[in-house]
């Protein structure tokens, strides 16, 4: 039958379960067990500290908390159950004497697990005399002496040598040249991290500098937008400044941005406190070594924060230049005062063609262009042509490129499922988005109701719109998003008794 814990441990004491464990487990095991027992050092690896100190801890924590010695006495049994079984076959005299026996113990175990073996399977003997046995058991092996009352003496050995003083000196110099190794060590550590951190404050300085010039540069696009809507706002009446959300949320990141820097400057002087407080010894290195890979990883960080925020501000001013540079004429294509009107006409041939079908004639484009260009400048005039197999359109093109009209012209497509794919609605947008800062006035011809946001987008960049086009071919948005819309009627028509073959 198993005795109750705290009668072991009543009979073993604090020295002889430190020493039944120290005789039963090997490192590894008394490392595991510790973690079983809930024995911590906060910082450290329980497998870096001396055997010495995690048995005194581990045997201090079993006395006081009853969980912990349940947990190291289950384990004692589990490694001594073989034994176990052998012991219990023995009388209680004989148990006894297997402690007193110095070659017994010598030769056959050793002192730790026959002492918990005798304190947890002797159930007929008293346990003060149990304990006293054992005390005196544990305390001749660390004297180094036999216990008193043993049956074997062993006579003192005479004329004792003591270390010589050679021996102690050199044991003397090797502490001390460990020691000299350690702090080494430790000074190699502190200059690495003072390095580290005037690295970091260098890194910092430059962050400093380039958040200095985006504030710059957002003062500048802030007063050339300005500049710019005051323009605007005298030529047209708009006087809407572009994109101030968008500052204001520019300049929003560039202050967060600022404090953020500032934020890093009182850790760089809490980092610098902390190297000033370093000195030898193993703890204080390790709190600088965890304090300086937490900086390193906060400042990872902010770095990587940092450049996003960069990242984003830099693309915001990249827009508002294109918008700027968009909205205001290039330099010496302004039209200076007095000069006409800038006009330049696109025409789609495929919608025109289709509505003069349904009149029976061609379009004129003689009368076309100069009802476009009225009293002003022409500037450029393009047309866009599907061509097709079946249809010869030679000459059509010719007698356009006579009047200095440039022809952008694209095959059919016709699908496997016999549909038919032909426009030029993505292309003209983009020649038209293209002409726009050089324009004053941009004349569609055209009724494709697909053009309304291609006008609304042309009005905003400065140009005047005009649209003309057949009244029952033109779509009705297109017409509203237009600044003016000129109908075409039978006056701007060829007749022809022949079906046209195209416009």
């Amino acid at each position: 039958m198993q005795r109750q814990a705290t009668d072991i441990l009543d009979r073993l004491g604090s020295s002889g379960l430190t020493r039944a464990l120290s005789d039963t487990l090997d490192s590894a095991r008394l490392v595991r067990l510790a973690g079983t027992c809930g024995l911590t050092y906060p910082g450290r690896r329980t497998a870096s500290q001396k055997r010495e100190k995690i048995l005194e801890d581990l045997v201090s924590k079993a006395t006081k908390d009853s969980t912990a010695l349940r947990s190291v006495l289950r384990v004692l049994r589990k490694e001594n159950s073989s034994s176990q079984k052998k012991f219990s076959r023995l009388s209680a005299s004989d148990r006894l004497e297997r402690l007193e026996d110095q070659d017994f113990l010598a030769s056959n175990g050793n002192l730790g697990r026959h002492l918990f073996l005798l304190a947890s399977g002797t159930d007929d003997l008293d346990p003060a005399n149990i304990r006293q046995k054992l005390c005196s058991r544990v305390a001749a092996e660390g004297n180094g002496k036999p216990p008193s009352g043993s049956r074997k003496k062993v006579p003192a050995k005479k004329n004792a040598v003591p270390a010589s003083p050679e021996k102690e000196l050199a044991k003397l110099q090797k502490r001390s040249q460990a020691q000299e190794k350690k702090v080494r060590y430790l000074e190699g550590q502190i200059s690495r991290s003072r390095e580290v951190a005037k690295g970091l404050k260098r890194d910092l300085i430059e962050r400093r500098g380039e958040l200095a010039e985006s504030r710059m540069l957002v003062e500048r696009l802030r007063r050339d937008a300005a500049e710019q809507a005051r323009a605007s706002a005298g030529s047209n009446g708009t006087g809407a400044e572009p994109k101030a959300d968008q500052l204001q949320e520019l300049a929003k990141a560039v202050r967060s941005l600022t404090r953020v820097a500032r934020n890093k400057s009182g850790d760089d002087k809490l980092l610098h406190a902390k190297l000033a407080e370093l000195q030898d010894g193993r703890t204080l290195l390790a709190d600088l070594q965890r304090e300086t890979a937490g900086v390193r990883r906060d400042r990872r960080k902010d770095h990587k924060t940092h450049n996003q925020k960069l990242d984003e501000v830099l693309t915001e001013f990249r827009a508002l230049r294109k918008l700027v540079e968009a909205t205001v004429p290039p330099p010496g294509k302004a039209r200076k005062k007095g000069q006409l009107p800038r006009v330049g006409i696109f025409v789609d041939v495929q919608n025109m063609y289709y509505a003069a079908r349904q009149l029976k004639g061609r379009l004129d484009f003689d009368a076309l262009i100069q009802t476009a260009v009225a009293e002003r400048r022409l500037i450029l005039a393009q047309a866009f042509v599907v061509e097709s197999k079946e249809i010869d359109q030679s000459s059509f093109i010719a007698r356009l490129e006579k009047r200095s009209i440039k022809v952008h012209r694209k095959n059919l497509t016709v699908r496997t499922d016999g549909s038919m794919k032909g426009d030029w609605d993505m292309e003209m947008a983009l020649a038209i988005l293209d002409a726009a800062p050089m324009l004053d006035v941009v004349v569609l011809v055209s009724g494709d109701g697909d053009f309304t946001s291609l006008v609304n987008r042309v009005k905003a960049m400065g140009p005047k719109v005009e649209v003309i086009s057949f009244p029952r071919n033109t779509a009705k948005s297109l017409i509203e998003a237009a600044d003016r819309f000129s109908p075409l009627d039978r006056n701007f028509m060829i007749r022809s008794e022949k079906p046209a073959t195209r416009v």
